[in-house]
Order: C-alpha cells, then sequence, then structure tokens
C-alpha cells in the first residue's frame, strides 16, 4: 500500500513555524467528477430565509451554546484528536439545534434584516445576533471532525457543506465585522477538510474544491454597510452652512467617542481630538490651505470663507477623510497580488477622521489567504490523483499534474514548485506586511 507524507511548514522570518507532518493516501478523482460538493444546489434547496433558521438555532437549545456545562463540553472537544473523538458517545452531537443550520444553509434567500437599521442608526447600531455565530460554527465544526474521526465521509461532506454556506451568506449582511466572521468559518471548515483528507480511505476532494466560487465570502456589503454606518455619523458636519458651537461641540464629542472605541479595540492609545482640533484652527497657515483645497474640491468659495477655523479644519478633514476611504474601498476590485501596485496619495496621519477609514487591504488580505489555502490543498488533491494514476509517484513539474491549477493569489504565479530526490517542495508566498508563508514537502512513502 501506497501512501504520501505531507508535512507543511508554515514559515515565518526570521523563526520558522514548526513542521505540520500530515500523512495523505493516494486517491483518483471520483466518479462522476462531482460526486462531492462544498455548497448546496438548486436541487437540495428549499424555499426560506437562512438567517431565521440560524438564530433559531439557539432557540432550540439554549443551554447547548450558553450553560456553563455545554461551553466546557465544548471546549474540551474541540482539544481533542480525533482518534479521541471516535471514542465519545457524539453521534447526535448538537442534535436539533444543528439540524436547524443544517436547514437554514439550504433555503435559497438570505436576508438579515439589518439594511434599515444601518442606515438610520449609524454607529450606535448594536448587533447581539453576530456573536453566538461563533459558537455555531465551532459545534458545527465539532460535529465535522467526529464524523471524519468515523470515517462518515458522506456525512462529514455534508457538515462541511453546511458551514460553507453559512460562511457565504456571511458575505449578504452588510457590515465587515460579520465578512470577517464568514472568513474565520470558512477557515474553520478548511482547517478540518486538511485532516479529513489524512484519513483512509478519503475522497478526493479535488474537483469539489475546484467547483468552489471564489471569493467564498464577499467583501463588498460589508464594506458597504460600514461606509453607510459612517456616513449617519458624519451627515451632521454640513458644508452649506455654519455650525453653531453646540452643533460643534456635539459633533467633536461623538466623533470623539467613536475613534476612541474603534483605538481601544485595536489596541490603540487614545488621542485627544479636541486638542488637536483647537491646535489646528489655531495655526492660520493651516486654515488658509484648507479654505482652498475645500474650494478646489467644488464648495462655494463664499460659504467656505464665511466658516470659522474650526468649521473649516473639520470640513477639510470630512473631505480627506473621503479620498482615503475610497483609496481603500477601490480595493476590493483588484486582485491581491495588484493591491500594492497602486499608487497612493500621501494624507497627514493625524487627520480627525483617521481612525474611520476602513483597512480594506487587511481583510483583503485575510480574503486572499483563505484563497491561498484552498488553491494549495488543491493543489494536494491534485499530487494525489496523479499518484494514484502512477503508482505512488509525483509529478516532475506542476504542468505534468494533468488538471488545471490555481495560481498563488499573492503573486498571480504557479506556485513553487521542486521535485528533488522524490520529495515534492510545494510553496505559497506571502502577503505582504505579514511574512508568514506556507511552504509543503510531499512524499511518496510504500507500505
Amino acid at each position: 500500500m501506497t501512501a504520501i507524507l505531507l508535512a507543511a511548514a508554515a514559515v515565518a522570518a526570521p523563526v520558522a513555524a514548526p513542521t505540520v507532518r500530515v500523512t495523505v493516501q493516494p486517491m483518483a478523482a471520483p466518479k462522476p467528477a462531482l460526486k462531492y460538493q462544498f455548497l448546496p444546489e438548486i436541487r437540495e434547496l428549499k424555499a426560506g430565509n437562512a438567517a431565521q433558521w440560524y438564530l433559531r438555532s439557539f432557540m432550540e437549545q439554549r443551554s447547548f451554546f450558553f450553560s456553563k456545562e455545554g461551553t466546557a463540553q465544548r471546549v474540551r472537544y474541540q482539544g481533542m484528536t480525533l482518534k479521541e473523538l471516535a471514542s465519545e458517545p457524539l453521534s447526535n452531537y448538537g442534535g436539533s439545534a444543528l439540524t436547524q443550520t443544517d436547514w437554514g444553509a439550504r433555503l435559497d434567500t438570505v436576508d438579515w434584516q439589518v439594511l434599515d437599521r444601518i442606515q438610520a442608526e449609524g454607529p450606535d447600531l448594536r448587533l447581539p445576533e453576530l456573536a453566538p455565530l461563533h459558537l455555531l460554527a465551532a459545534s458545527l465544526q465539532i460535529r465535522f471532525r467526529v464524523e471524519v474521526a468515523r470515517g462518515e465521509y458522506d456525512d462529514a461532506i455534508r457538515t462541511a457543506k453546511t458551514m460553507f454556506a453559512l460562511a457565504r451568506h456571511l458575505s449578504d449582511y452588510p457590515t465587515t465585522a460579520a465578512n470577517r466572521i464568514g472568513l474565520t468559518i470558512a477557515d474553520m471548515t478548511l482547517d478540518t477538510l486538511w485532516e479529513m483528507i489524512q484519513q483512509p480511505g478519503c475522497p478526493n476532494l479535488y474537483w469539489a474544491l475546484t467547483d468552489l466560487p471564489c471569493p467564498l465570502v464577499e467583501l463588498r456589503k460589508g464594506v458597504q454597510g460600514d461606509r453607510a454606518l459612517v456616513d449617519t455619523e458624519l451627515r451632521a458636519f454640513r458644508d452649506n452652512s455654519v455650525l453653531a458651537d453646540t452643533e460643534v461641540e456635539d459633533l467633536v464629542s461623538r466623533l470623539s467617542g467613536r475613534a476612541g472605541y474603534i483605538r481601544e479595540q485595536a489596541g490603540l492609545p487614545p488621542r485627544n481630538l479636541r486638542a488637536a482640533l483647537a491646535a489646528r484652527a489655531k495655526d492660520a497657515t493651516g486654515v488658509r490651505d484648507a479654505r482652498r483645497r475645500l474650494i478646489e474640491s467644488g464648495l462655494g468659495k463664499n460659504a467656505v470663507e464665511g466658516f470659522d477655523p474650526v468649521h473649516v479644519v473639520l470640513l477639510d478633514d470630512k473631505r480627506d477623510y473621503e479620498v482615503r476611504r475610497d483609496e481603500e474601498i477601490r480595493l476590493l476590485g483588484v486582485k491581491a497580488w495588484e493591491m500594492d501596485a497602486i499608487p497612493r496619495e500621501k494624507h497627514a496621519a493625524d487627520g480627525l477622521f483617521t481612525d474611520l477609514v476602513p483597512r480594506i487591504a487587511d481583510t483583503r488580505r485575510a480574503q486572499a489567504r483563505f484563497e491561498q489555502r484552498v488553491a494549495l490543498l488543491r493543489h494536494v488533491e491534485a499530487l494525489r490523483m496523479f499518484a494514484a494514476a502512477h503508482d505512488g509517484k509525483l509529478p516532475n513539474k506542476l504542468d505534468d499534474a494533468g488538471v488545471p491549477l490555481p495560481v498563488d493569489p499573492f503573486t498571480g504565479k504557479p506556485f513553487a514548485y521542486v521535485l528533488e530526490g522524490g520529495v515534492a517542495k510545494l510553496r505559497g508566498s506571502a502577503p505582504k506586511r505579514d511574512g508568514h508563508a506556507l511552504s509543503y514537502e510531499v512524499i511518496v512513502q510504500k507500505k
């Protein structure tokens, strides 16, 4: 019997990350090729709103998700190996709560019913329904791993399909916080798929992975929703009439609170926006330049000349924020490897609205990292197919694999691949500002 020994190492400069060793078997593609798929098809869908059923899952078994005992069990199961999970009495883990989630994942629409609130409430909006979705995903992953541990691959793929559908449905939630949860759930699913391909008799998943849409989790609605939240907040910074002192105080107070929360969440020190605004308003040269920029941007000269220095500074910084915001949002339309080649204007680091600028590049890199991991798994499954057809041997070059292979999302070029002494070395590039590259060594061993 032949097996492929796969050593997966994540190499971070200057110290290499621990090597992860994985044993997988050569395996031909299933017939028909799309016997397995990772998203529900039209023939599986029923009419209904998926979001309502996801939230209903928590109503079914609140103690399972939120009780002290349920939480302790979940943590214990998450720390178990597949071998340990296989001996646990978990054949119906999650019961009807997760059955509700399976049903929701196979409904034909998703409406989170938050659009009106986002447009009206602005940054004061609270979204308590998002946090429990982490618990739902963790519970699904435990069930997924139990099914893998028992060799119940059809059931395992069904759970993977539920998890990927939940992740994709979070693309339709109009905040990037929800989109990021979707990416996390997608990564959790992929983590277990990596475990699954190590198990004896695991079917080849090359075509199932190839069939996944790319990107799986979209960011556009979330980014647009975040923009609407901020726009609601900034609507009061009007540019067609003078602001009263009380209005300025209220606006600066709200801006300070919003920026302070963002900085706290990011682990950054607080800023005194009132002091910064007062200092800028006293700088006659800076105020004159700000008036000029506002007029050049299209505001009426007479109106701008009638604004006091504080109003001018606020409007000029709002204008700068809008420029910087769109510089980030435009990154949604380009490939990950193209982002760093786009020229950017220089902006002051201490702008009053700087903390409100979306960090699209960081979220896009997280999205591309997931795509890279899927692409690398596709490569491994292609190698499993090749080895199954060539007596356990690996191809001399990727062009010989016999199936299409995706490029590295961070370079737009093929993954690095070298066959040396029967060992295939596969490497993915690190995203900029990360330094964390993924490299694999694939060895064919005969038992």
